[in-house]
């Protein structure tokens, strides 16, 4: 008898889950981060906040960039390229943003 393979999307929920545990160990590291920088650069309250602003404004700012570019292109940037090749890229360009 044959079994029929059930074609899942398990690698894509792994995929998802891992980059959001890290986004999220990551915000979680602004609270160590902004006392540090409050006491180190004598910063106000305010200003200490701006950086968890600031923080959460680049995400927005990055995935409006793709939207914006998607739609004026036609194209999803992702789907056509790939995950792998689309995260080099990135990873890619802030590395060579700090050589600079």
């Amino acid at each position: 008898m044959e079994q029929q393979q059930t074609k899942t999307n398990y690698p894509a929920l792994y995929t998802l889950i891992i980059v959001f545990f890290f986004w999220g160990f990551i915000a979680a590291g602004n609270s160590v981060f902004i006392p540090f920088c409050k006491n180190y650069f004598h910063l106000d309250q305010f200003q200490s906040q701006l950086i968890d602003f600031a923080f959460y404004t680049a995400y927005y700012i990055g995935a409006l960039l793709l939207f914006i570019f998607s739609s004026i292109g036609g194209k999803d940037l992702v789907g056509k390229w790939g995950y792998k090749k689309v995260s080099f890229m990135v990873y890619y360009f802030l590395l060579w943003e700090q050589q600079q």
